[in-house]
Formats: C-alpha cells, sequence, structure tokens
C-alpha cells in the first residue's frame, strides 16, 4: 500500500512538472524592441523583435506617418525628442514598445558641399508671382552659430548683399523698415560682399526705429563664414553662417531679411517677400 502510495506520488509530481514544462515551452515569446541610429534628421530603426509576423511603427513627430516594414527609415523635420512606437504582431497577441528619439539635426558645415542641407526643410519659399533672384531659403541654428542655405535663379550670383536681423525678438525695437510694415524691429545690418568677407561689415543699430542710424561692429571675417555660390541643375545656390556672439548672442529665436543687391545697390532678389501689408521678418527659432 504504501509503495503504491509513493509511485502515485512521483507519477503525480512527473505530471506536474510535464504541465509546467509544456505550459512555458507553449509560450509565443512575442517581444517588441529597437534600436536606432539617427544622422541628423534621417534616422534608421533596427527592429530586435521576436516571434512577431507583422509591425506597425508611429513616429511621434505628429508628420502622420507610419511604417509596416520591419526596419524603416523616417525623416524627422526639426530637433527634439520623439516618442516613437513599435507594436509587433503574430495573429493572436500584440506587444509594443516606446522609446525616445532624439534628433540634433544635421552637423552642417560652410564648405562646397551642400548634401548636409538634404533633410532640412524650407524656412520660406517665395510665391511664383514673387520676382527676383532669391526663390528659397533654409535655415538652421547651431549651438554657436545661424546657418542659412539660400536656393535662386541662375541670375543669383550675390556679388553685394544686405541683411537685417532683429536678434532681441522685439519688432518695436530696431530699425523699422519699410519693406516689412508687418514686423521688423532691425538691431542689426549685415552690408557687404561674401566673396570679399574682410570688406564686409556687422552694423549694429541705435536710436530710434524709424532713423536709419548704424554703427559698424565687426568685420564679416570675424562673424561670418561663406560657401562659393554653386550652380545645380539651372539653380544657384549659397551657403553661410552667422555667429551668435556677433549678433548679442540671441535666445530661442531671430528674425531676418536677406536682400540680394547689385553693386549699384539695386534690389536684385529678396527673402521673404516683401512690401505687403503682412511682409514681416522670417523667424528662425532655436
Amino acid at each position: 500500500m504504501k509503495r503504491n502510495f509513493l509511485c502515485l506520488f512521483c507519477m503525480l509530481m512527473l505530471t506536474l512538472v510535464f504541465t509546467s514544462c509544456k505550459k512555458d515551452d507553449g509560450g509565443s515569446g512575442l517581444k517588441s524592441v529597437f534600436s536606432y541610429v539617427a544622422d541628423g534628421y534621417k534616422v534608421n530603426f533596427t527592429n530586435f523583435s521576436t516571434n512577431a509576423k507583422t509591425y506597425s511603427w508611429d513616429f511621434g513627430d505628429g508628420s502622420g506617418e507610419t511604417s509596416t516594414a520591419r526596419a524603416p527609415q523616417h525623416i524627422f523635420t526639426s530637433k527634439g525628442d520623439f516618442l516613437v512606437t513599435l507594436t509587433a504582431d503574430n495573429g493572436s497577441e500584440t506587444s509594443t514598445f516606446t522609446d525616445t528619439v532624439s534628433i540634433i539635426g544635421p552637423n552642417i558645415k560652410i564648405d562646397n558641399d551642400l548634401s548636409d542641407w538634404q533633410y532640412v526643410p524650407y524656412a520660406y519659399q517665395n510665391g511664383d508671382g514673387v520676382a527676383g533672384t532669391i526663390r528659397a531659403v533654409k535655415t538652421f541654428a547651431g549651438a554657436q552659430d545661424v546657418f542659412f542655405l539660400l536656393e535662386g535663379t541662375s541670375d543669383m550670383d550675390i556679388e553685394l548683399f544686405d541683411m537685417y536681423i532683429d536678434s532681441d525678438n522685439n519688432p518695436a525695437t530696431g530699425f523699422a523698415t519699410y519693406l516689412y510694415p508687418a514686423g521688423a524691429g532691425a538691431d542689426f545690418l549685415l552690408e557687404g560682399p561674401p566673396g570679399l568677407p574682410s570688406w564686409g561689415s556687422f552694423y549694429a543699430h541705435s536710436g530710434v526705429g524709424t532713423g536709419f542710424s548704424f554703427s559698424p561692429t565687426i568685420g564679416f571675417d570675424a562673424g561670418m563664414s561663406f560657401g562659393p555660390v554653386k550652380p545645380d541643375a539651372g539653380k544657384k545656390y549659397m551657403e553661410f553662417s552667422v555667429k551668435k556672439s556677433a549678433i548679442n548672442g540671441p535666445v530661442g529665436a531671430i528674425s531676418f531679411c536677406f536682400i540680394h543687391l547689385s553693386t549699384g545697390y539695386a534690389t536684385l532678389g529678396i527673402i521673404p517677400e516683401s512690401e505687403k501689408p503682412d511682409s514681416k521678418f522670417l523667424k528662425v527659432t532655436f
């Protein structure tokens, strides 16, 4: 009797062990997880999910773009931290993984290579009805400099220019140019030839807003960097940068306009569109 009880007990324990092992081995093992590598605004995702059949990505940037690829690439359009969510599905279960993707923007260099601007969105494009050599501009604010890429017609040579900058984000201070009645306030005027940076200068505004009163501060060679005017596919491009320290180290944003001038100071192109009731300087946020 004792022997039979012992055998029965052993059989029961084996059954419990077998049942327990079978339950563990029979789990789906579904798990959603990813990593990423950011190159400027371009992000490549690596999917480490297990036992999934389909995938759904939400990139969390408000673009509305999604993906069902296993390992997609996504182009963000601004700096910041974005909550990206991957949902993996095996037909009967789902697993969701969310992680913060940090975008610090492109590593722009002022040189003869414009590929680092590829995924930077346009800050402004002049309408088809706006005449002139300048058609569009891209901007990007780095830690020490504000970067600009001008896009223009085949006539955009830029031997001379004026650039007005509102560095304190207050249109009520600085020079109120008639070109932008809806908002100007230029605290600085940058004027000169980009091809001869030692000749160009920064000028700081003083006095009342209606008065054209500017005094020289530093030269282009101390506060700016220029790339060459570069032709490509029937258009021309010029990139340049302005040191934040040269315009009183603005915080948060600046606003500006850029005017392509002839050597006789005639306006050949301007951005943004000017001389309309709603015309105002173009804002670059940091």
